[in-house]
């Protein structure tokens, strides 16, 4: 129940409470404001805020508690209650959401008040005051910690003159490298300026960081004629502001507070701004205008534990860390100018992705980018043409959002290369053409962009169906799935996304293309959100949910006659390749850390049983 105070001025503490010399007392954090309502007041915080509401007298209550919490109270202070009832209840009311809000700590009285030797200066303790648990203890660790800063020029300057000012003891010890290394004991940041460009790396050990270091820089020059040399002026604008952030992010590990990476990825209503885990950031500033940004940096990253989200919306956080527009592994999968319907088109770097939602189009562009920079968008035929062997082998590999989406492209993608040694049954038009899903996108691809296709579609031992759309040319798209709908409204979406595409101007190299039900796409968390929708206006959410059975299907579609499938590498071991393929092995990690999965398979037949 809201409270209902007088509007009449109280005193929140009693005349005779001794105000505290000593001890610790509680108080306001120095970022928390307030603002009054019609019927109470709004506060808010850092990352957080909430109203209370109960009357004018709120207001008045507030301002008055507010004043003495800015000075300090006492723990028993607060403890004892006001004598006006009503008034307590606001009072309280209060107290318990500031509380809840991480708007109130203790510190030791006197704190940023008084010329202490033991205590922090003032500027200094606002600031713990604003972010710390336990601002004393930060303050502890702070000054009994002697911080290294190694480096030369304006970008070192710049953060030995911080941890200076922040009452850490300092120890320039110089060097002779592009980059300046802030060290704590053992946590280090490395930072460096380039022409116009400046980046701090994420903390880690003193012996990684400046292997990061030059790979940033690396990263970041890509697309210019190569990083800046020694003896390149610097702004000395971006020198500060890369070297305070530099020493803040050291501070901040000597200290126990949350790195500033974490801080910045927080939205304003407290909660993580990605479920996803957590990466490794670095800090991109830039001039003109002056800005600066956190990125992840996934090559800082660990390979997570299994069971990453892989709901549609889990995966474009993801996918947002793997194509990083400054520091990712991959270019971003962006629609650009392409047009919209009735296809959704992207396209990271030069490949197409094409799905029935946006979100499903940059998953569909980014994952084709890295099976083409892998190498494994191709069926291979082991076969050895010099020394013939009485087996014969075809191996696929694919790039899926989790373990099911990878396993389930990769086995489609040989039961379309092995397809003609099975024993299949033609599929009847009928079955297909008048389900509207598969109706609406045949029309698109025949009718609005008038390809002249047919539709061939056979039904596999096991009881899936692989559609193929071809025209006397030869093949445009195929799918497989556990339905002959499904298959051909796949099939025609991914033949009338290239149509749309090459209509537009993009190079789509030629041959088949194929899209599947794996993936995930977007459903309302409500159905009965819009209550006049069914299930055609969503599909095909529904698909993925014959997934496990339409594998089981095709693996033992796979397997008869003898034959055996058996699940390989996607891509070689670093251990086999050496450094040659260091770019596939940072690819690999690229994947693997942000959740992604590669998977292979190969299929072996004896001679006696291959297809015509």
């Amino acid at each position: 129940m809201s409270p209902q105070p007088s509007t009449t001025t109280a005193e929140v503490t009693t005349a005779d409470d001794p105000q505290p010399t000593a001890g610790t007392v509680v108080r306001l954090r120095p970022v928390v404001f307030a603002t009054p309502t019609g019927t109470g007041v709004h506060v808010r915080g850092w990352s957080s805020s909430f109203t209370v509401s109960g009357g004018t007298g709120v207001w008045k209550v507030w301002q008055l508690l507010a004043r003495q919490l800015a000075g300090g109270l006492s723990p028993q202070s607060l403890a004892r209650p006001v004598r006006r009832p009503e008034v307590d209840r606001a009072v309280r009311l209060l107290l318990e959401q500031l509380r809840e809000h991480d708007m109130l700590v203790e510190v030791p009285s006197g704190w940023g008040d008084r010329d202490d030797p033991g205590l922090p200066p003032a500027d200094l303790a606002r600031w713990l005051e604003s972010v710390a648990a336990d601002p004393a203890a930060a303050w502890d660790r702070l000054r009994s910690t002697t911080v290294t800063v190694a480096g030369t020029g304006p970008v070192a300057a710049a953060a030995t003159r911080t941890l200076t000012g922040t009452g850490l003891t300092v120890d320039p010890s110089g060097g002779t490298g592009a980059d300046t290394v802030v060290r704590a004991g053992d946590a280090a940041v490395a930072a460096r300026c380039l022409a116009e460009t400046g980046y701090v790396t994420p903390v880690a050990a003193p012996d990684e960081v400046t292997a990061h270091s030059a790979a940033i820089a690396t990263r970041l020059t890509r697309d210019t004629d190569g990083p800046a040399v020694d003896g390149d002026p610097v702004a000395p604008a971006l020198a500060a502001l890369v070297g305070a952030a530099a020493a803040h992010r050291i501070v901040c590990t000597v200290a126990g507070l949350p790195d500033p990476a974490e801080e910045a990825a927080t939205l304003p209503g407290g909660e993580p701004a990605a479920p996803a885990p957590h990466y490794p950031s670095a800090l991109v500033a830039r001039l003109d205008p002056v800005r600066a940004t956190y990125h992840p940096w996934l090559p800082a990253a660990r390979v997570p534990l299994p069971g990453t989200p892989a709901d549609i919306d889990a995966v474009g956080l993801r996918l947002t860390a793997l194509s990083d527009p400054e520091l990712g592994e991959l270019p971003p999968a962006l629609p650009g100018d392409l047009p919209q319907l009735p296809a959704m088109l992207a396209l990271a770097g030069p490949a197409l992705g094409v799905a029935a939602t946006a979100d499903a189009a940059r998953i569909d562009a980014t994952l084709r980018y890295a099976e083409t920079l892998l190498g494994l968008t191709g069926i291979r035929p082991v076969d050895d043409p010099v020394t013939p062997s009485p087996t014969s082998a075809v191996t696929t590999a694919a790039v899926g959002v989790d373990p099911r989406h990878a396993a389930g492209v990769a086995l489609r993608r040989l039961v379309h290369a092995v397809g003609h040694r099975l024993d299949t049954v033609e599929v009847a038009e009928a079955e297909w053409a008048t389900v509207p899903v598969a109706r609406r996108w045949w029309k698109a691809l025949t009718r609005r962009f008038g390809v002249p296709a047919r539709v061939v579609a056979h039904r596999l031992p096991a009881g899936a169906v692989h559609a193929e759309i071809v025209t006397d040319d030869g093949p445009l798209a195929w799918a497989v799935e556990a339905d002959a709908a499904d298959a051909v409204a796949l099939a025609a979406l991914a033949a009338t996304g290239v149509a749309q595409a090459r209509a537009a101007g993009v190079a789509v190299p030629t041959g088949p293309v194929s899209l599947t039900g794996a993936a995930p796409t977007w459903l309302p968390g409500d159905p009965q959100l819009a209550p006049w929708t069914d299930d055609t206006w969503y599909w095909p959410a529904g698909v993925i949910d014959h997934e496990e059975r339409l594998q089981q299907a095709l693996r033992a579609a796979l397997t008869t006659g003898g034959a055996t499938l058996t699940g390989r590498p996607a891509v070689p071991d670093p251990a086999d390749t050496g450094p040659a393929d260091e770019d596939t092995h940072m690819i690999v990690h690229a994947l693997a850390v942000t959740g992604f999965v590669t998977q292979g398979f190969q299929w072996t037949t004896d001679a006696a049983s291959r297809g015509a």
